[in-house]
């Protein structure tokens, strides 16, 4: 698997044995400037939902979970301020708020800026409370470690409790949760609601460009005629038990994107900038040159590792990034489309779980998978990978590849 998962792997990501796999529009930018000043060029797209700039005032709405909150001017993603919720004793700090006319997100998905410091990785949850707790909507964005910088994400959906009326959100709920102990130190902003289209999406990805993406997923995906996405690490190709250029090519003539996957000893970030822009733009490079320029245009982060440097050097060359989330997207384009989240796809009873929350939320799931095959040297057995396949097919959602993002 070439290092792919690191320790950013599902089970270890999620701190379980188990994958827990899932019009107002204008211009997507977010600021390139330090995390100490105000981005000077702010995402825009869809609605403001709340700027935060009430918290730390008699008038702010917005009640504490857990831990300390107050308003940061000196750290901020937009406006004059942010939130800074703390908790030196771990367990949970947070947000909420009411609405008492009900926040509705029949047709929108809701987005927000972020600044995990501690822990280390953790999660980002939300919890969609419509109209009571045995109505609700759960949500988990999974940060590695080295992203410890502004960074806006999709909350997509990962769990569901009874039946939400989505049209009436009446609380709203922003937390980090850790075990007893561990430090929670964040910072959010900017929180927005974005068009999300009337069908969810999937896309299917393999990494690492093994020959059993070719011999057992391309055969079953050219079965139902849904295309995929291959992360392809240059050096691998054509060697033994990697795919040879010829594959790459028909795969490729079939719909298929081949994917932009650098690979070394480490996860990118541990790497200078000059060495991380190197490895990029030769990982780019390769595909162009070879004939893949449409899939040249998707990058793959290895080890499921990036850092806001990565993000900026991908954003050069890549029109869109994907890294593990644990999460579905926005299905109508992701609020950050270098930061793309993926789940993995080996469990097949949490993933058949995420595509359906995708299927009813109308959110874009990506299912990545790695080598395919009978015996314990695959990550995933032939029958699991049909199981999630067979499912899927039941879906009311577009398959697509990721170019699909961008030529739709």
């Amino acid at each position: 698997m070439a290092g792919c998962l690191g320790d950013s792997g599902q089970a270890e990501a999620d701190g379980t044995p188990t994958s827990t796999t899932a019009a107002n529009e204008s211009t997507t930018t977010t600021g390139t400037e330090t995390s100490t000043q105000q981005q000077s060029q702010p995402f825009t797209r869809g609605q403001l939902v709340d700027d935060f700039e009430d918290i730390g005032t008699k008038d702010t709405r917005w009640g504490t979970v857990g831990g300390t909150v107050e308003a940061d001017t000196d750290d901020v993603y937009a406006g004059t301020q942010s939130v800074h919720m703390t908790n030196k004793n771990g367990d949970a700090a947070g947000i909420y708020k009411s609405f008492p006319d009900g926040l509705d997100l029949r047709k929108h998905d809701l987005s927000l800026a972020v600044k995990l410091q501690k822990p280390v990785r953790g999660k980002i949850a939300a919890e969609l409370i419509a109209p009571a707790r045995s109505d609700m909507l759960v949500s988990k964005r999974f940060i590695p470690k080295e992203l410890n910088d502004w960074i806006r994400i999709d909350l997509g959906y990962t769990g569901k409790t009874g039946k939400p009326v989505m049209k009436s959100i009446q609380e709203l709920r922003l937390m980090v949760l850790t075990p007893k102990g561990k430090p929670i130190n964040v910072h959010i902003d900017d929180l927005r609601k974005i068009p999300k289209p009337d069908k969810g999406k999937v896309i299917l990805q393999f990494d690492d460009a093994v020959t059993s993406q070719y011999e057992v997923a391309f055969k079953e995906l050219q079965k139902r005629g849904w295309p995929g996405g291959v992360a392809v690490i240059p050096d691998a190709i054509n060697s033994e038990g990697n795919l040879t250029t010829g594959q790459m090519r028909e795969m490729r003539d079939a719909g298929w994107d081949m994917m932009a996957h650098p690979q070394a000893p480490k996860p990118l970030p541990a790497y200078s900038e000059a060495k991380q822009q190197r490895m990029i733009q030769q990982a780019y490079n390769y595909l162009d040159l070879k004939g893949f320029p449409k899939g040249a245009r998707h990058f793959v982060a290895p080890y499921n590792r990036v850092s806001k440097t990565t993000l900026d050097i991908v954003s050069e060359f890549h029109d869109t990034g994907f890294m593990f989330g644990a999460c579905p997207n926005n299905a109508q384009q992701p609020s950050n489309m270098h930061a793309i989240s993926r789940v993995m796809g080996k469990d097949p009873q949490g993933t058949r779980r995420i595509l359906n929350i995708a299927e009813e939320f109308n959110q874009l799931a990506v299912v990545t998978w790695h080598s395919i095959g009978e015996g314990e040297e695959y990550e995933t057995s032939p029958a699991d990978f049909k199981n999630v396949l067979n499912h899927l097919e039941q879906k009311d959602v577009d398959v697509i590849a990721p170019s699909g993002l961008l030529d739709d």
